[in-house]
Formats: structure tokens, sequence, C-alpha cells
């Protein structure tokens, strides 16, 4: 019996090689059996990886036959409410954000086009359902479209400028302070129809005083290489 000097797996008497790690089989007291069949194919088969066709199939049943069957259960059966548009609206949105998993050369800001425009139609199917004085119009269609442009503006930061981390990291936090105070005037527009900042401007004072060193670090080439080299980045 021979064991492997490499890993320590045990060894068939057919085996001139490790099967796991390859390792060469030297045993004086042992000589390769060259006759006897081996005890597993000597031909290594690999599985080829799914194709991204099957793959849109597949999660486009899923989630076709996930919305019909709550829409019939919801027609049929549970007609209290209209529950089903919620479930329905979920697939539909799940399925703008596979996209580019089913369109491996979609362009990344046609998907982020698509999947803000997949979450302003949920946010529409729930403004439907609950109306609530134009919420949807007021607050949740003028922040989804925000947020949308604000990830857009960041993915051509990457992708079109090629900004370094600590550019990423600057803009980051002035699109976080944007948003914030975008949606502290927006509620303030909704409920009280008047203008002021309270809350977002503890956000906002915070985002410029780190974007300010940000900013002087990025600026400043010593600053610059010290902090890329303590960080490694």
């Amino acid at each position: 019996m021979s064991y492997c000097v490499n890993c320590g797996v045990e060894l068939h008497a057919t085996c001139s090689a490790c099967p796991l790690c390859g390792t060469k089989v030297l045993n004086p007291a042992q000589p390769v059996d060259r006759e006897s069949p081996a005890p597993f194919p000597g031909r290594r088969g690999d599985v080829g990886p799914a194709q991204k066709g099957d793959l849109m199939i597949l999660i486009s049943i899923i989630l076709a036959v996930t919305a019909g069957v709550c829409g019939l259960l919801n027609l049929l059966i549970f007609r209290g409410t209209s529950w089903s548009l919620y479930v329905i609206g979920g697939c539909a949105l799940l399925w703008v954000f596979f996209l580019p998993v089913f369109l491996g050369r979609i362009s990344p800001y046609v998907s982020l086009l698509l999947d803000g425009a997949g979450i302003a139609m949920y946010f529409g199917i729930i403004a439907w359902l609950h109306p609530g004085h134009g919420w949807y119009l007021r607050i949740a269609f003028p922040l989804t479209v925000l947020a949308t442009g604000l990830i857009l503006l960041f993915a051509v930061c990457v992708r079109q400028i090629h900004a370094s981390i600590l550019s990423r990291a600057a803009l980051v936090l002035g699109e976080i302070a944007v948003f914030t105070v975008a949606v502290e005037l927006l509620l303030d527009l909704f409920f009280r129809a008047a203008l002021s900042i309270t809350w977002s401007a503890i956000v906002l004072t915070c985002c410029v005083i780190i974007d300010a060193a940000l900013i002087t670090i990025i600026r400043r080439a010593g600053l610059r290489e010290e902090v890329r080299r303590r960080m490694h980045i």
C-alpha cells in the first residue's frame, strides 16, 4: 500500500501519480500495477458552465410562475386586497436587476437607468394601491431620479475618468450630502410646504469637513503618497 508523500492520500496500486495533487509515485517496494484496471476513469471530464441563455430562461420562468400563481391566488381565492401586485412588481423588478446577467454586453449605464426605472415602477405600484396625497410624485419619484443620477455620476467617474480611491470617496461623501439635503427638503415641502434644513445640516457639515480633508490630501503629493503607503492603496 502506498501513500502520497505530498498530501498523504492512500494510493491505489495502479496509480503512477497522485490523483489529487499529481505527485509522482515512487515506491520501490510496490511497483505500479499497469495490468489491473484503474478504480477511476483515467480521462478527466469537466462540466462546462451554464449558458447565459439557459440561465435567463430559468430565472424568467421562476419569476413569471411566481407572479402568475400569486396573481391567480389573489384573483380567485384571497380577494380582500390587491396584495399580488406587490409580488408581481417585485418579480418584474428582480427581472430587471438580472438583466446584466442575461445580457452580458449591456452597457452599465443602461443597466443603472433600467434599475432606476424599475424601482420607480415599483414605487408607482405602491402609490397606486396607497395614493397618500401624492407622495409618489412629490417624494418617491424625485428621490429615485436623484439617486439614479448620483449613481450614474459615480459610475462615470469610475469607468471613464478612472478616479483614484480618494477621489471616489470624496465624490461619494458629496453625493450623500446632496441626497440627504434633498430628502429633508422634499419632506418639508410635502408635510409643511416650507423649506428648511435641520438634521440634514449635520450630515452636510460632516461630509464637507471630510471632503475638504480628502481634497487637500489629493492636491498635496506628499500627503497623498503618505496616505497611500499607510492605507496600502
